[in-house]
Parts: structure tokens; sequence; C-alpha cells
């Protein structure tokens, strides 16, 4: 922004000289004049601010070294490369809200800070410490956002729990409609996913999120009518049992899920299933009618990590006390073939 302000300047004093140096000089019988001159001299500057006051969209107000979330994606944000005024007046803030550690506007600004620099447990904490002073929506979806750029299996917890909490008490919150979109799909709620996000599309999002959102809505689609049954495609048969070590600690109400993620690719699962785990040992299937989203072919990959996990929660994302266990299902080896899972570890 200082670039633009010096060359502003520049260009603004030459045409000040250009529309006061023929007033300023005597040609045939037309005098100089000097006092014209001089007055548009004054009111052109002047004249420039004012216009550009009026139609400028820039905050001025808004630290200018700080960039946004994308505009830094991929970048290294160690406060080793924050520019040093920013750096400052972090440091500032938070040595404030030490000293007054219930100013819950100070918490939401050092998260939006701490979030626009991708110091994202940074914000999440900040955003935390909002939440805990005032359950607004702002402090709800900074907290969510976060813990989904954090680990997308958080939009099957608490991050989808906040949103949803957004989205019962302000329907057209355009940041909670856009995490709620994702929510739903995670959740194989395309009914939900698709009104969320062509309700998005009523709220002038911009141009990129706009062309995420068509191009998601034009995909579910194109999918076949409802009515009809999804194809399973290849099933894959998991034996699921516990360890007699860990048996007396399953919880008649606990919940087994059945997850299958790409082990070349950390994210959300691609499938779940969900099963009582009062109901163990049980054979279940993992097929394409059980993805997470649309278009998902598991048998297409060569390999499958599969994660069995017996949770109090209710949740499917890793709790401290979860018995689980793993196995590596391989089209070349297991193709036609049950592979078993031991439940016989405890999550830290």
């Amino acid at each position: 922004m200082n670039l633009f302000v010096i060359a502003a300047l520049i260009l603004t004093a030459l045409a000040v000289v250009i529309v006061i140096r023929p007033l300023l000089r005597t040609t045939g019988d037309v005098p100089s004049a000097p006092v014209a001159a001089v007055v548009l001299g004054l009111a052109l500057p002047a004249a420039v601010l004012v216009i550009y006051l009026s139609v400028s969209n820039h905050d001025w107000s808004a630290p200018s070294a700080v960039p946004t979330v994308a505009d830094r994606a991929g970048a290294d944000s160690t406060p080793g490369n924050i520019p040093g005024d920013i750096e400052e007046m972090v440091r500032q803030l938070e040595n404030r809200l030490r000293d007054e550690p219930n100013d819950v506007n100070g918490w939401l600004m050092l998260g939006r800070t701490y979030a626009r620099l991708q110091q994202i447990s940074e914000s999440s904490r900040a955003y935390r410490r909002a939440l805990a002073l005032e359950p607004s929506s702002e402090a709800k979806l900074g907290v969510a956002e976060a813990e989904i750029l954090l680990d997308r299996n958080n939009l099957m917890g608490e991050a989808g729990r906040l949103v949803e909490d957004v989205l019962a008490t302000e329907p057209q919150n355009s940041k909670a409609l856009f995490y709620g979109g994702m929510v739903a799909m995670v959740r194989n709620d395309v009914d939900a996913f698709r009104e969320r996000w062509q309700l998005l599309l009523t709220l002038s999002p911009p141009d990129d999120v706009r062309a995420l959102i068509e191009s998601q809505l034009a995909g579910i689609d194109a999918l076949p009518e409802e009515s009809r049954p999804p194809e399973q495609g290849q099933v894959i048969s998991v034996s699921v049992s516990v360890s007699a070590g860990l048996a007396e600690r399953v919880n008649p109400q606990a919940v087994l899920y059945l997850l299958a993620r790409n082990p070349e690719r950390p994210g959300p699962p691609l499938a779940v299933v969900r099963h009582a785990a009062a109901n163990l040992p049980a054979t279940l299937t993992l097929s394409d009618a059980n993805a997470m989203m649309p278009g998902i072919t598991l048998t297409a990959l060569p390999r499958l990590e599969l994660v069995a996990r017996i949770t109090k929660s209710g949740e499917p994302t890793a709790q401290p006390g979860d018995l689980f266990g793993e196995a590596t299902w391989n089209a070349s080896e297991h193709a036609e073939k049950n592979i078993s899972i031991m439940i016989d570890r405890i999550a830290d």
C-alpha cells in the first residue's frame, strides 16, 4: 500500500503542474492568473483525496502488512516471518489481554489476527477464550474454522456442532452456510448440503468461492435420483472383534465406527459405517454406498487404512480413552477375502 500512496502523490503533483502551469504564463493579450493557479493547486489534491476516500473500499484501519489466509497458503507463518509492526501489535494485544482477560472483543481480534497470519493453533486458542466468556457466533465459527483447518475430521465432531449451533440462530450466516455444507456432506446429508450452498449462492460470495459452490452443486445434481439405491461396487468385508484384555471396558452404550482412509492422503475418512459396540464381534461391510463424498470409489485405490473405533462420545473423531484397532486393506491381497481388525489399543 505504501507504493500505491507514493505513486498517487507523484501523479497528483504532476497533474497539478500540468493544470496550473498555463495559468502562471502570460500569453499574448491573456494575462497570468496566479490566484487561480494557487486555488487550483490546493483544490485539486483535496478533490483527489475526497473522491478516493468516497469510492475506495480499502480498510485503512486494518494493518496493511497482514495478508489473508489465502495469500499465505503454504507459506511459513512462524513469528520470524511476521512483519515487525504486526508482531509488535500482536505482542501488545497479548500483553493487554493478560491484564484484561475478560475482554471478549480483544480475544476475538486476536483470533482474527492469528487466523490471517495462518497461525491456526493460536487462533483457536484465542477464539476459545472468547467463546468461554461469551458464546457469540463469531467465537463459535472462529473455533470451528480453526479446528477444521487443523484436522478436517473435526467436521464430524466439535466443529460441526458449533457450525450447526450458529445456523440454528443465524440461518443466513455466510461462513456458517459454507462450513455447514461441508458438515452436511461428510454426514452424507445431500439435501442439507444442497440447500445450504444454494442459499449461500444468493448471498453474493466471492468469485472463487462461487465457482467452488457451483461446481460441487453441479456434481450433486448429476447424481441419480435419490429414490434409486446407490451402486455399491465391490464390497469390503471386515470382521471386527475386541481383545480379551479390553472386552470388559466396552460400554454397552458405546458406538463403534469403522472408517476407511486413503493412507497416501491425510484428511477426512472416505467412508464410515456406524454400529452398536455391544454387538461385537461382528462382520461389517464397506462399499461405495458408505462413501462420505459422491464420486468416491473405494476399491479404485490400491490400499485403504481401516480403523475400528469404539467411542463413548458418539463421535468418530478420536478421543482419549477410545478403544481402537487398525488394519490395511490391499486390493492385491484382499479383493475377494475377509479382513480382520482386532480392537486392542487405547487412545491417549
